[in-house]
């Protein structure tokens, strides 16, 4: 296993699980599932119930004095720890009452939370040994407590730490593999053991998945993914969660021991689950709602002349569609003993780019909200490497395909190949393009689209929709793209936070290309590209800067993925609601705090 790669054990099983959900889950486009709109009796027991279940709130219902929002979104949030899961959901309320040591702002900076300061190499806090081992020693706030007035201590770190590694019961998070450690120093202090240098250490116990849980309140028999506290948190952060009405409703209440003073501005957040997109979009037109997570395309641009709603969106997305193409024959796994028969010659690649029209696709299907990508580093702080965007150009595009002995010899509009590299003479240029089911009506007529463009030059597409959990699974499960059962699919992603560099590793590296080792299902093997990547683990900007820009020259020359256009990350909010902001780096709550309501 290299020494980057994050997959081993439980944390590939983890791992799996997680990337399944994040793309049939968290992309802002996606249709919700089915979620009951009245709780059972059962269901209503379960409430949370603050005398009983959560210390330090003072039940409130059925209502408080004062200022009140209300959030709609489609389903429940799976729990208050997005580690588990990351439906988008669970972030969402996670954030609203739990902190992080530190967190990712709009755009792409880091600042700290729980932790007094960042800690680097420059105020001594970040040492790297001869051996290229790192610590990195954290100062906590020393006035921050958990709503029972509980301070919170490195022991609530090392507890976190402890529960997430645990083997039985843990989890994965990125980085997690590369920390050997993490010793307590005193009360507010700590340092983290790496076995070598790990750029995103900043964010390794904060941002968008990760937050620090209650030594002295969850119960670590029961284990990280499945202790009560995922569903009862105990606050440090600006709300408390007072009711959880499963199916219905979240009602949460103002921290009074919340460590900003004056912080929260909002006495009470109503969150009411609401299936429907339609209704969630009238109740915003009507005031009925005043937050509406993860605005569509549809949605945004339905809302934006309305006078009683403004959309914000972020200053650039993660998410961007993508084809994925198998350079290894359908149902191989190996591109160097069994190459594919159309997408070895990376001419075919670049034609087949060329006859993608980006901005048609975008007006015609994404309500102009889709903007042009062809890059990985395209968001800051990285995207200073100035690669060209690819011109739509399908004359071009017949004219590399006539280099690459792919000719339409029979007169019937679909290539032929004569005397291309890898195909036998007179196979068609025919195969099957996949994508999933669950996003909905853009992405299928995305699909669409791309398939005509591709027509016009000659080559025929099989259009294919599959669930999601079949696409992505692993090898034991029959996965597609794990399997090699595919010629090219199309869907989107993108990497969290501000650090692309384990995002590359586990697209494009050679050892991610191993079935179930990661997601490089393209097959791409390449040494190149695996001694930039080594090169980008390094605390020195300038070079990790270099590196990439490198290492994007190498992507925009072999084109082992096409990249086409992010999608929109949006949130809706009514024009009584002060400080939202989205934020594509996190949710919409990530500074909830600092929201207040215009009088």
């Amino acid at each position: 296993m290299g020494k980057k790669i994050f997959f081993n054990g439980i944390s590939v099983i983890c791992f799996l699980v997680l990337l399944i959900v994040v793309l049939t889950g968290c992309s802002p486009s996606q249709s919700a599932g089915n979620v009951p709109t009245q709780p059972t009796k059962a269901e209503s027991t379960q409430s949370t119930n603050s005398s009983t279940a959560v210390p330090g709130v003072t039940s409130t219902s059925p209502g408080i004095e004062g200022s009140a929002i209300t959030i709609v979104i489609p389903e429940d949030p799976p729990s208050f720890n997005a580690v588990i899961s990351d439906s988008g959901y669970d972030a969402l309320v996670m954030h609203m009452v739990m902190l992080g040591l530190t967190a990712i702002d709009p755009g792409g900076k880091v600042y700290p939370v729980l932790a007094a300061e960042l800690p680097s190499q420059e105020n001594g806090a970040v040492t790297i040994d001869k051996d290229g081992k790192m610590d990195v020693t954290w100062k906590l706030r020393s006035d921050v407590t958990w709503s029972d007035g509980t301070a919170v201590t490195v022991d609530d770190v090392i507890f976190t730490y402890s529960a997430i590694i645990d083997a039985k019961t843990g989890s994965w998070i990125p980085g997690i593999d590369l920390v050997t450690g993490v010793d307590k120093i005193d009360k507010y202090q700590f340092v983290v053991h790496f076995s070598s240098v790990y750029p995103s250490f900043l964010t390794l116990f904060g941002n968008r998945q990760v937050v620090i849980w209650p030594s002295h309140y969850c119960k670590a028999e029961q284990g990280f993914q499945s202790w009560d506290c995922g569903r009862k948190p105990l606050s440090d952060g600006p709300f408390m969660l007072d009711e959880w009405v499963t199916g219905d409703h979240l009602i949460f209440v103002r921290n009074p021991k919340f460590y900003e003073t004056g912080k929260p501005g909002i006495d009470k957040v109503i969150v009411k689950i609401i299936p429907d997109p339609t209704v969630r979009e009238t109740m915003m037109r009507q005031g009925d709602a005043d937050l509406l997570m993860w605005a569509t395309e549809q949605v945004a641009d339905n809302l934006k002349n309305d006078t009683n709603v403004k959309v914000s969106i972020s200053p650039s997305s993660r998410f961007v569609m993508r084809l994925f193409i198998n350079l290894a024959a359908k149902d191989s796994t190996d591109a160097a003993a069994n190459p594919n028969p159309f997408f070895t010659d990376v001419r075919v690649r670049q034609a087949i780019r060329a006859a993608i029209d980006v901005d048609t696709i975008s007006n015609s299907v994404w309500h102009g909200f889709a903007v042009p990508v062809w890059t990985e580093f395209f968001r800051p702080p990285y995207n200073q490497c100035n690669i060209p965007r690819p011109k739509f150009d399908p004359e071009a595009a017949k004219s590399l395909l006539e280099q690459a002995g792919w000719i339409d010899i029979d007169g019937d509009g679909i290539r032929e190949c004569k005397g291309c590299k890898t195909a036998k003479d007179g196979e068609k240029f025919k195969f099957e393009l996949i994508t999933y089911s669950e996003y909905g009506e853009p992405l299928t007529l995305t699909q669409q689209l791309i398939g005509e463009m591709l027509k016009n030059i000659g080559i025929q597409t099989d259009l294919l929709e599959v669930q999601g959990s079949i696409m992505w699974a692993d090898t034991a499960s029959g996965g597609i793209e794990q399997t090699g059962n595919f010629n090219m699919d199309l869907y989107d992603d993108g990497y969290a936070g501000n650090d692309p560099t384990d995002f590359i590793w586990q697209y494009y590296n050679s050892a991610s290309a191993t079935p179930d080792n990661g997601w490089n299902i393209g097959r791409w093997v390449n040494p190149q590209l695996d001694d930039l990547l080594n090169q980008a683990y390094t605390l020195d900007e300038p070079i990790r800067q270099k590196t990439f820009c490198d290492i994007a020259k190498l992507l925009d020359e072999q084109l082992p993925q096409i990249l086409l256009f992010s999608t929109l990350n949006a949130d809706a909010f009514s024009t009584r609601l002060k400080g939202v902001e989205a934020n594509v780096n996190s949710v919409v709550s990530w500074n909830a705090a600092d929201w207040t309501i215009i009088k």
